[in-house]
């Protein structure tokens, strides 16, 4: 039997044996008020490390051999790519995930102000005024004013924690969402990087099929004149503009997709589309995007400090516990302390004379008798939520390692297809080259020539989107490896 199933069947005086055993040996050595500050500090919750899974000794990929500095926070600049930085800058500032997490951080720091808030007392004003008329049987039927005004001061001793382990659950769930912001904020940033390949990749196809179009308008106008001159033939004529048909087409389809891939990149960076072409730089610029050459290189052990998604499911985690200890506290007494110090007159004016203060001392004990089982209840929730939590932080880390070694086996593909596409192009180049220089001396056919052109043109749209993915799995790699980013736990910590 599990620790946890084992506390679950305890009763509640049981409970109340095992905490006093931990707590008597200093509460008989201390007096009442070294009790009350000791019991203070003590805490029904649990105190458990998350759990460490079992960690390969290191990642055995030569993409990562050369470089052992850690990434910038600012590592998308790598791209060598202006307008990027510009838009990354721009989504920072604008995009509305980013400032919805934001908020959720500020409502986290405000409830744990107010967690905070309770552990201290309370501090009253308060005044009355009534006119009563008291019964005639009793003496006392006059009509008169009563006036009062006092100060209540208020406090609650946390004998078992439930204060401090609510504290301790409001500051984990700060810092979890300072982390999930972080987790955000780079999510975002991969998106802009990746939906600005996807554009400058489409305008890149685009600039290539514009110029395979105006190619075989060319080659369209000299197959007429060559028919008119007795020099070609109806089938050639026809194949040609078959060809600058389909060249249009997919002209066509390339800039409905430059028009996709614009609107996408408008909604992250909070711009409107027409701003945003309208700012852009000249299409075909693709192929200026640098492919970063220094990856962080990142340690398995170091990758559970590194990415913000795990820190944050650990917070969870640790708020889990806390929750539990606050919880368990409903199963023991609250003392309740009050002091009161005011006036009391029948006229305004004496309210403030000498014979009018009065004070008073007081406390209160409540303590759970008979509850049908409403506060084990609420315990095993809070162990079940716990439990929760802790596999969904077993997730999180399975998810970031997988991710880590498919972004490290798709960047290091991507690197060697485009190298291979790059190649192709070059020699497809030059069997176009050749096989239009034996056509126009009679020496070829013109179906070899349509042939190349083909080859040529889906060679070059290949080689644009390898270099496209080679770029994209270099910005998921980043991301999957944490990105850049600042210890939130410094950032996000109330002083």
């Amino acid at each position: 039997m599990k620790a946890g199933e084992g506390l679950l069947k305890k009763s509640a005086p049981e409970r109340v044996r095992r905490a006093g055993a931990r707590c008597g040996p200093a509460l008989r050595r201390a007096g009442a008020a070294a009790l009350a500050l000791w019991l203070g500090a003590c805490s029904l919750a649990p105190h458990r490390n998350p759990p460490l899974p079992a960690l390969p000794a290191g990642w055995n990929d030569p993409v990562l051999d050369g470089a052992t500095r850690p990434p910038a926070a600012d590592w998308w600049r790598q791209f060598g790519d202006a307008e990027l930085d510009r838009l990354v800058a721009r989504a920072l500032d604008a995009n509305l995930d980013l400032a919805l997490a934001a908020a959720r951080v500020e409502e986290a720091r405000a409830l744990l102000a107010g967690a905070r808030a309770e552990l201290w007392p309370t501090l009253d004003a308060q005044a009355d005024a009534s006119r009563q008329r008291g019964a005639a049987t009793t003496g006392s039927g006059q009509v008169r004013n009563l006036y009062s005004v006092a100060g209540v001061l208020g406090y609650e001793l946390d004998l078992f924690g439930r204060l401090r382990s609510a504290s301790d659950a409001a500051r984990a769930r700060l810092l979890e969402s300072a982390y999930t912001a972080e987790a955000v904020r780079l999510t975002v940033v991969t998106d802009v990087v990746g939906a600005y390949l996807d554009l400058r990749s489409a305008e890149r196809q685009l600039v290539i099929t514009d110029a395979t179009v105006s190619a075989r308008e060319q080659a369209l106008e000299l197959e007429r004149a060559r028919l008119r001159l007795g020099a070609g033939t109806e089938l050639t004529l026809r194949q040609a503009e078959a060809e600058l048909a389909s060249s249009r087409a997919l002209a066509a389809s390339l800039r409905d997709l430059v028009s996709r891939s614009g609107t996408a990149l408008a909604v992250l960076t909070g711009a409107t589309p027409k701003a945003l072409i309208e700012s852009a730089p000249p299409p075909g610029e693709f192929s200026t995007l640098a492919l970063p050459g220094a990856l962080p290189r990142v340690l398995p052990s170091e990758l559970l400090q590194r990415r913000p998604d795990i820190r944050a499911a650990e917070a969870a985690l640790r708020a889990a516990d806390a929750d539990i200890g606050t919880a368990r506290a409903q199963w023991f007494p609250r003392i309740s302390l009050t002091a009161l110090i005011g006036s009391d007159a029948l006229r305004v004016g004496d309210l403030f004379g000498g014979d009018a203060y009065n004070w008073s001392l007081g406390s209160s004990l409540v303590a759970p008798l008979l509850d049908f089982g409403r506060v084990k209840a609420q315990v095993r929730g809070a162990e079940a939520r716990r439990q929760q939590a802790e596999i969904l932080y077993r997730q999180t880390v399975q998810t970031a390692f997988a991710e880590v070694r498919d972004a490290l086996t798709l960047l290091r593909e991507a690197q060697a297809r485009e190298q291979a596409q790059t190649d192709a192009v070059r020699a497809l180049e030059r069997a176009l080259a050749l096989a239009e220089l034996q056509y126009r001396s009679g020496r070829g056919l013109y179906l070899d020539v349509l042939v190349a052109q083909r080859s040529l043109l889906s060679a070059q749209l290949d080689q644009t989107t390898a270099a496209h993915d080679a770029r994209l799995a270099a910005a998921t790699l980043f991301k999957a490896l944490g990105g850049g980013w600042a210890d939130a736990s410094a950032a996000a910590a109330p002083g």
